[in-house]
């Protein structure tokens, strides 16, 4: 009859799991080692040819603020980045970091 008879599906060998779950574990070790390495902050730092936006520094104040610097097109702009929004400033023309 139609239907009625069950073919076996054949499961992998036992052995053939544990290298195919030691192949994965190794390419998910392989491509974190990487990124910490050196390839992660390579993308961040990519940016395109027109630019003239230049990030200068950067400081978390605490958990829920932080405090970018930017250049742009010669200005400097302070922007602070919290839990209630972001504010800007930009900085009077020839204002230079103080040193530490």
């Amino acid at each position: 009859m139609l239907g009625t008879s069950v073919d076996s599906i054949g499961l992998p060998s036992v052995g053939r799991v544990i290298f195919g779950f030691l192949v994965t574990a190794g390419l998910a070790v392989a491509v974190a080692y990487l990124l910490r390495r050196g390839g992660w902050p390579l993308l961040l730092r990519r940016k395109p040819l027109n630019s003239s936006m230049r990030p200068l520094d950067r400081a978390s104040v605490s958990r829920t603020l932080t405090v970018h610097l930017v250049e742009i097109d010669g200005s400097r702009v302070v922007i602070a980045e919290g839990r209630s929004g972001v504010g800007m400033t930009v900085l009077p023309a020839g204002s230079k970091p103080t040193p530490e």
